[in-house]
């Protein structure tokens, strides 16, 4: 091709035509400028392909994460071993027992047990790890990428605040009761009992009902924000789901 266009130069300034070689020139030019064009797209639309592979890969290693999350945070809040809806149950009946001056059942020793029962999330962040090496920039969206930011940094704090709180609160109140005012009775190796010492004692304990009732309110915060925490969780994977369509 090359050979041809210099043959048709060539040409041209033999015959003396140099208005027409002139003509020629320019549109040779233009067609170089043209092809340089048409190989810049191409390549921009080669590298744009990749980014939007890249950006799917990352997103769907979110939604894998997401879903992780959500089971776990299911779990703290539903489990059917020790969970914290039990707990705050147990709690309840604890309160309502000492408060009304009931007999003691060997029942308790189940809701004695899950009071002093608390678990922490366990999130998986991969994907948003990827992300953040990559850039943030990489999700086309502004409006997605911001909600992502949002769920992995302020939901993350509060779900882990809560905990700190519920766990805080049991040592620095909770664990001295339980160490001195009860008996763990070992039944086999995944079942044990929480006896109290003097269960009559217990009832006039003011500062352990108390303890309870706050114990009982720490929890129900934290259960709030577990709850707060799936919403977003699951809305979060809807909107990347919806985007990746």
């Amino acid at each position: 091709m090359i050979k041809f266009f210099r043959h048709i130069r060539k040409s041209l300034l033999n015959e003396g035509k140099t208005t027409k070689y002139f003509k020629y020139a320019i549109g040779e030019i233009v067609l170089v400028v043209i092809g340089i064009l048409i190989a810049l797209q191409i390549n921009n639309w080669n590298e744009n392909k990749k980014v939007k592979e890249k950006e799917r890969q990352v997103l769907t290693e979110i939604i894998s994460d997401l879903e992780f999350t959500i089971q776990d945070l299911d779990r703290v809040v539903n489990s059917r071993t020790n969970n914290l809806k039990r707990t705050i149950n147990s709690i309840n009946t604890i309160i309502d027992v000492l408060e009304n001056d009931n007999v003691y059942h060997d029942s308790l020793t189940l809701h004695f047990r899950a009071v002093n029962a608390y678990d922490k999330v366990n999130f998986k962040t991969s994907g948003y790890q990827s992300l953040v090496s990559i850039g943030t920039d990489l999700v086309e969206s502004p409006k997605l990428r911001s909600a992502i930011g949002k769920f992995h940094t302020s939901s993350f704090n509060r779900v882990n605040g809560g905990f700190e709180e519920v766990h805080k609160d049991f040592y620095s109140y909770m664990i001295d009761y339980f160490r001195k005012e009860f008996t763990t009775v070992f039944v086999n190796d995944s079942i044990n009992k929480i006896v109290p010492n003097d269960f009559e004692r217990l009832k006039t304990n003011s500062e352990y009902i108390q303890s309870l009732k706050a114990w009982l309110g720490v929890n129900l915060a934290y259960l709030e924000i577990l709850k707060d925490a799936i919403s977003e969780a699951e809305q979060l994977k809807k909107d990347i789901e919806n985007y990746l369509e």
